[in-house]
């Protein structure tokens, strides 16, 4: 009987069966989920009309095909409205010397009394030359209707106006004045105010001190009340306007 042992049997067969059922199962199972989605995603790239229709169907609406109203703009398939501009480019014509007004300034009432007026270097303005501590009062225009009223703006530097409502051929106009070189009292706010009244006095200025006064006629439909003072001397807001057209003449001799 021989002792000699026994010689191990192949494993090969048995490697390959089993490489045969892993093969197997991968096919029966299917790839990963990660190359499940990048199968799908490609292949809904590649296929037409299919992936995201939503949006397709946003990008198929061209901007230009809308109707959008005055002042609005298409953005992505809606109407914008534009931002109303700050301040709106206007045309602007001085109201020049009336017809059958004096030309002469130092026949017309002006704020500063018994100092005799000229016209402004630039604008239509006119300038009083007077002394500091001179005082600046109230004057009343031709065919002025109602009081006076007093307004300094709350701006930096503040501003001193006076409003007035004027009649005239059955037709009311409202004129702002405004007054330069003149010491006042800066609380900003409205009041009624009596003709003669001191509105302050000639201020300290280098070079020739004196009051220079600017009249603005507002524009139809601006209501002084329902704007900022500051905005009612804009041309969005009133004309610039001869002083002469408006300052009472001086009493004849």
């Amino acid at each position: 009987m021989s002792t000699e042992p026994r010689a191990a049997p192949a494993l090969w067969p048995l490697g390959i069966a089993a490489a045969a059922v892993a093969v197997g199962l991968f096919h029966w199972l299917g790839p990963p989920d990660a190359e499940r989605a990048s199968d799908a995603s490609m292949a809904g790239a590649s296929a037409p009309g299919v992936g995201a229709p939503d949006t397709v169907a946003a990008s198929s609406v061209p901007a230009t095909a809308l109707n959008c109203p005055p002042r609005q703009l298409p953005d992505d398939a809606v109407c914008i409205p534009l931002p109303p501009p700050e301040d709106e480019t206007v045309t602007s014509t001085p109201i020049e010397l009336l017809p059958g007004r004096a030309p002469e300034y130092t026949r017309y009432v002006t704020p500063v009394a018994n100092y005799p007026a000229k016209a402004e270097r630039e604008g239509l303005g006119l300038f009083v030359a007077a002394p500091r501590g001179v005082p600046v009062t109230v004057v009343s225009l031709e065919s002025q209707a109602g009081p006076t009223r007093r307004w300094v703006t709350a701006t930096t530097p503040p501003r001193l106006l006076t409003l007035h409502r004027v009649e005239r051929s059955g037709s009311t106009r409202t004129y702002v004045l405004a007054y330069d070189g003149v010491g006042f009292d800066p609380t900003p706010g409205m009041r009624e105010i009596a003709v003669g009244t001191p509105l302050g006095r000639v201020a300290r200025a280098p070079g020739i001190t004196g009051l220079t006064l600017r009249v603005r006629q507002l524009r139809r439909g601006i209501e002084p009340e329902n704007v900022p003072p500051e905005r009612l001397l804009l041309d969005t807001s009133s004309l610039a306007c001869d002083p002469r057209n408006v300052l009472p003449l001086e009493p004849g001799p």
